[in-house]
């Protein structure tokens, strides 16, 4: 008698999993990035690469994948064409969307709440008997508030704003400003600067967050998470999780009734990509 069988795969801008579970055994494998609009041939060679790998883990031609439901939760996919374009390049009859609902499903199970999903960028979701719904993660250009991305570059702003005499400095700031040489210095990071880049500054804004400046940026990320979710229908009582580098680092600064109602994640965007194949079954 056979057990549960399902592929799910989580794949983002820094990395990739994928796991096949086949008659109670789970393999797993990791790999590079795999965004399918930032580099849409890398992503589908990464994922056919595991789809091999853990094929052999299970000792299973690709073939015997071929009726087990698979759900590929990628980052890039930000439309149905992106969407069918990646289906139709794997070997085996698979659900491929966006990796927010099965990060989401990961964090709170089967169960009803919300989430804030703030790493190098950020979403917020919902998921619940009204159904799935998410906004923001439109990118550090155009939005990605309260994001590590986000935060690294306010502090920048921040810096600059101070050197032209428009806002009162602190230590931080006048730190970052004599470790990067001026508002010249700053200026020539951006200029070549990435979501990463900016991502790797936001530890030393939450580290000091007793420091003004730092206060106050992480005021603006919580005040944006906190609007956003409730943007989506969160009422006193609900559940809220904050995930990602960022995302736990905001909980002190939301309000008293959010602190209240925050719980860990449950697991990973693997867990959740194999949850929602799980349910493909008929």
């Amino acid at each position: 008698m056979t057990g549960d069988r399902a592929i799910g795969c989580d794949g983002g801008g820094s990395g990739a999993r994928l796991a096949l579970l086949w008659d109670g055994r789970r393999h797993e494998a990791k790999g590079g990035p795999a965004n399918a609009t930032s580099d849409f041939a890398g992503a589908v060679a990464e994922v056919l690469a595991l789809l091999e790998r853990v094929a052999a883990q299970a000792g299973l031609a690709i073939d015997a994948l071929r009726g087990v439901p698979a759900h590929f939760a990628l980052a890039g996919v930000v439309n149905d064409e992106i969407a069918r374009a990646v289906a139709a390049e794997l070997p085996l009859p698979a659900v491929v969307e966006e990796d927010r609902r099965a990060a989401v499903r990961g964090a709170l199970g089967a169960g009803a709440g919300y989430v804030a999903g703030i790493g190098t960028g950020s979403y917020i979701a919902r998921q619940g008997p009204e159904g799935f719904a998410s906004i923001g993660g439109h990118g550090l250009v155009l939005g990605d508030e309260a994001s590590g991305a986000w935060v690294g570059r306010e502090l920048l702003r921040a810096v600059i704003a101070v050197a032209d005499g428009l806002a009162e400095g602190s230590g931080l700031t006048r730190a970052v400003a004599q470790e990067m040489g001026g508002a010249a210095g700053v200026v020539g990071f951006a200029a070549s600067a990435g979501p990463r880049d900016f991502a790797r500054l936001a530890p030393r804004v939450f580290d000091a967050a007793e420091d003004a400046v730092a206060g106050q940026i992480i005021a603006r990320g919580a005040d944006y998470i906190a609007r956003g979710v409730a943007r989506l229908g969160w009422q006193t009582g609900d559940v809220l999780c904050l995930t990602g580098g960022a995302g736990p680092r905001y909980a002190a600064a939301l309000p008293a009734g959010m602190r209240a109602a925050l719980v860990p994640a449950q697991g990973s965007a693997l867990e959740g990509a194999l949850a929602l194949a799980l349910e493909q079954r008929p």
